[in-house]
């Protein structure tokens, strides 16, 4: 247990901040440290690691020289990097003493070497780390110090000297006050290293700085302590491998400790014992994620379902209990030691099976038997896959335990606490993924990338946050990507609500960029495609190589060439992922969803026709010939139904698109020129600019004249129809200016809207009409909101993991 020897008197909030070699990595991650750093309230305290891989390469070092071999090589090599850094990282009249001292470092290393002082050299790191934070900070208006933890941090043996250390820690703040530094100076700690009684120099074992920062926090009496890793919160299971790995707000401590124990690489053991009893809050965050909350580990937080593995493991038994306990072993070996569950409830507390790292199971062996028994082993290395159960007497059910068996199973232990399940090889992702489906109640989660941010782009977001509370109790829809031809605003669980100033603030980004953080996202995902661009539907396979699937508001991905359309399709059955493209025609009128439902129900459509352009529905419908159809097609702009240039609704060819969808969707091999196509304007104007155009309006205005003149001596009215016919001969397909009598469907029909009659096998005497608007961003946008609820419930229902 801990003790808290700090004054209690009031004060400013004491927080102490841990940043790992990964978040220390280079000059951008120092940047990012010291951004965070500078953000802190009260009195912060910041422990660090040394950059990168430098304890590696410091170890590298050392075993060179032990070896004879040419150190001096590496130490060169290690000097220049790290001097490197430094140069890019200080620009102020502190470089020089910051290179300087570095240097100073790197000079005593073959003394120290030759000496055996080889903790002297692995101190390197550390003290670099401090000493180039704490320049940076100050050189940035926030006064800093760095920190030798050897001035304080003192241990007997392997335990805290919790009484000296205090005591020497009052001595570091008493000269930090008397040098004159301001009160709010921050103090910048060396993590992973500190002295034993004799005044020697000792490290603390592989991520002995998350252990360094709890003793500091523990010492401080601070308020809370942040373990700032590289990622964002405590998982039931490693997110680079699970999908559906769920990112925990809180998780108790009993639990923490457990997972500590089992060899969880987020906490360690040692970590949480300082804070026991304690009312110092300990925090998991992510450096490169820092907006997230991050993980609470408190006593009070309900349990969770955790899903962890060691792999490379040996099985022993033990005959009779030995004289030394698996967390004491553990701690000498610096390995987790799991003792197993009691096979069939059995109380016999004489034999017990542990699983120790192969790794250490030489130097286990020996300090077994120096402790009294005499250990057995399995000749096998296993990888050990453990459940840390989330309620009590909860069991292994059927169908995991069908799962198990086909995954090979070797031996199975068992208690109300955790079950663990030995295999002879590491289990696959796709295995992973099933057994953690079975062990940990997920709800899914969608992440969404809108491509596009025009009226209906900006309308959808709009509508998201009221989808996200509506699909909440079921599945998590998160953000996750918005951008268009010009930035990229990227990030996990973005805000809806200011997705437009943010992305504003954005960056350029490159497809390749782009491309690569989605791949890195975890799954499931979407692109919703609210482009209007043919270039960006041509990168639908790289997108969907990337783990997406998608949603087409964009009618160019649909009716790309039937070459093109066919291998996007044969990459999404290929990937098992979904193309929705239900707005791409009709906007919110689930034209498409009916074929599908009547296709998969036996049904077989003979006919499709209808009006399909909301523009030239409500130009023909208003068309009386009382007055110019040039007049209304200049009201029709004017109120911003109709494209920049008209003539992109006048042609026709968006209507032939939106057939070309409706063969596919019904399985058939068209291209786009097997539409006939009678555009509804003279040749004439389709030459030159829309101004140049606009001067031959005559010429437009005398077609329709006659058409209608035509069409009212007959008793009808004019239509822009498309249809698409199926009959023994063949396929017939055709965009056509109608004349349709008064009682047929496409007459009756409101300005703006759209109608699609259906005739099937089943609906042949009494066609299945669909009517309603056909265009407008709320309801295109709507309906693309209903293909991402469509896409939710496939989820929720497979339970899929990508």
């Amino acid at each position: 247990m801990s003790q808290q020897l700090a004054a209690t008197s009031p004060r400013n909030l004491i927080s102490v901040h841990k940043f790992g070699g990964s978040s220390l990595a280079s000059t951008a991650r120092f940047q990012a440290v010291t951004r965070l750093v500078k953000q802190q309230q009260g009195q912060p305290w910041v422990v660090v690691s040394a950059p990168g891989d430098t304890t590696d390469e410091l170890l590298a070092i050392i075993s060179s020289y032990q070896q004879q071999g040419e150190s001096s090589v590496l130490i060169a090599q290690l000097q220049a990097r790290l001097l490197q850094l430094i140069s890019a990282s200080l620009s102020g009249p502190a470089t020089g003493r910051v290179l300087a001292t570095v240097q100073y470092w790197f000079s005593q290393i073959p003394a120290w070497l030759a000496r055996q002082q080889n903790n002297e050299v692995l101190a390197i790191g550390e003290l670099l780390s401090a000493t180039l934070l704490a320049a940076m900070l100050t050189e940035q208006g926030k006064p800093a110090v760095a920190v030798d933890a050897r001035q304080f941090l003192r241990f007997n043996d392997v335990e805290p000297d919790w009484q000296h250390s205090s005591a020497l820690l009052k001595k570091v703040t008493e000269t930090t006050a008397s040098s004159g530094t301001s009160a709010n100076v921050i103090h910048v700690v060396t993590g992973y290293i500190g002295k034993n009684q004799q005044g020697d120099s000792i490290t603390l074992g592989r991520n002995g700085s998350d252990y360094s920062a709890t003793l500091l926090a523990a010492l401080l009496a601070a308020d809370s302590v942040s373990i700032w890793t590289d990622v964002k919160a405590i998982y039931s299971a490693d997110p680079r491998k699970c999908a559906s790995a769920i990112p925990y707000a809180r998780v108790n401590v009993r639990q923490a400790c457990q997972l500590a124990a089992l060899g969880n690489p987020v906490l360690h053991a040692r970590t949480l014992a300082p804070l026991t009893g304690s009312r110092t809050s300990l925090l998991v965050r992510s450096a490169l994620q820092p907006e997230h909350e991050g993980c609470e580990v408190v006593p009070t937080a309900a349990n969770q379902a955790f899903l962890t593995s060691l792999a490379q493991v040996r099985l022993v038994s033990l005959a009779r209990r030995p004289q030394i306990s698996a967390v004491a072993l553990a701690e000498q070996l610096q390995v987790p030691v799991v003792v197993l569950p009691q096979q069939d409830n059995g109380t016999d507390e004489t034999s017990q099976r542990w699983l120790i790292p192969a790794s250490a199971w030489t130097v286990a062996a020996a300090l077994l038997q120096q402790h009294g028994s005499h250990p057995l082993t399995d000749t096998s290395d296993y990888y050990a896959l453990v459940w840390l159960k989330g309620r009590a007497r909860q069991q292994v059910n059927s169908e995991l335990s069908e799962l198990l068996q086909q995954l090979d199973i070797q031996h199975f232990y068992e208690n109300d606490q955790l079950a663990v399940w030995l295999f002879k090889q590491e289990l696959t992702v796709t295995e992973l993924n099933q057994v953690h489906q079975h062990c940990v109640a997920t709800k899914p989660r969608l992440q969404l990338l809108v491509a596009g941010t025009g009226n209906v782009g900006a309308e959808f977001l709009q509508m998201l946050s009221k989808q996200q509370a509506a699909l909440s109790s079921e599945i998590k829809l998160t953000l996750a990507g918005v951008f268009n031809s010009r930035r990229a605003l990227l990030g996990e669980a973005l805000n809806p609500a200011k997705w437009q100033d943010q992305l504003a603030c954005a960056d350029s980004y490159s497809a390749t960029e782009l491309l690569t953080y989605i791949r890195q996202l975890p799954g499931p995902k979407v692109l919703v495609d609210i482009t209007p661009s043919q270039q960006f539907a041509r990168q639908y396979p790289d997108f969907i190589k990337a783990g997406c699937h998608i949603i087409s508001a964009n009618k160019q991905g649909v009716t790309l060439p039937l070459a093109e359309y066919n291998a996007i399709r044969a990459e999404l059955k290929h990937h098992q992922l979904s193309w929705r493209s239900n707005t791409t025609v009709g906007a919110g009128i689930p034209v498409q969803q009916v074929i599908q439902t009547l296709q998969q129900s036996g049904d077989s459509i003979k006919k499709i026709s209808g009006i399909f352009s909301g523009t030239l529905s409500w130009l023909l419908c208003k068309f009386d010939g009382s007055q110019p159809f040039s007049g209304l097609l200049a009201e029709a702009t004017e109120l911003g139904l109709t494209e920049p240039d008209p003539r992109d609704d006048l042609s026709g060819k968006d209507v032939q698109r939106k057939l070309l969808v409706l063969a596919r969707e019904l399985g058939l091999n068209l291209e786009l020129e097997q539409i006939r196509l009678q555009p509804l304007m003279p040749e004439a104007l389709a030459a030159g600019s829309w101004p140049e155009a606009w001067q031959q309006r005559g010429l437009l205005d005398d077609m329709l004249a006659k058409a209608w003149a035509n069409a009212n001596a007959a008793g009808k009215v004019l239509r822009y129809a498309a249809s698409l016919t199926l009959d023994s001969e063949g396929v017939t397909a055709e965009v056509t200016l109608l004349q349709v009598a008064a009682d047929e469907p496409l007459a009756a029909l409101t300005p703006c809207d759209n109608i699609f009659v259906i005739e099937s096998q089943w609906y042949c005497d009494n066609p299945l009409v669909l009517k309603g608007p056909g265009a407008g961003r709320q309801v295109t946008a709507g309906g693309i909101h209903a293909d991402v609820a469509q896409l939710c419930q496939q989820l929720i229902l497979t339970g899929v993991s990508h």
